[in-house]
């Protein structure tokens, strides 16, 4: 089995802020596949006041549909692939990151990549801090 061979992602800023200026928070201007993604992350954010979690979200909060990714629990580290910092991610290029993700996408994905803690938009007035991220491509 051939390890791939893991280069740091020049981001636009390795900071995703709990509440960000608009949904999602632009970390790389342009990806395209064919490629794996590792993502790593670290620190602390606020899903409500006096409620923080890490990356990897809170677990008993449970699963909501009108969360950001339905996959994720609340406060998780989420992520997708194109469109605008202020849509929702489609289904099919929507991922959870938590605290550690390796992605592997075909040549068929291509666009901005953003991060942003999953939760119901209508809620992001009530999170604060950041989580540090660091991000390697493969080729």
């Amino acid at each position: 089995m051939i390890q791939p061979i893991w280069r740091p992602m020049p981001l636009k800023t390795s900071k995703v802020p709990g509440k960000p200026s608009a949904v999602w928070t632009l970390v790389h201007e342009y990806v395209t596949g064919p490629c794996r993604l590792r993502i790593t992350a670290t620190g602390k954010w606020q899903y409500r006041a006096g409620k923080e979690c890490e990356a990897d979200g809170v677990r008993d909060a449970g699963f909501s549909q009108e969360m950001l990714n339905q996959a994720a629990g609340l406060g998780a580290l989420v992520g997708k692939i194109g469109g605008s910092p202020a849509d929702k991610a489609d289904a099919k290029l929507s991922f959870v990151a938590g605290s550690y993700v390796v992605l592997a996408f075909d040549e068929k994905v291509e666009g901005a990549l953003y991060l942003t803690m999953n939760d119901e938009p209508k809620h992001f007035d009530q999170h604060d801090g950041q989580i540090e991220v660091a991000i390697d491509e493969a080729r």
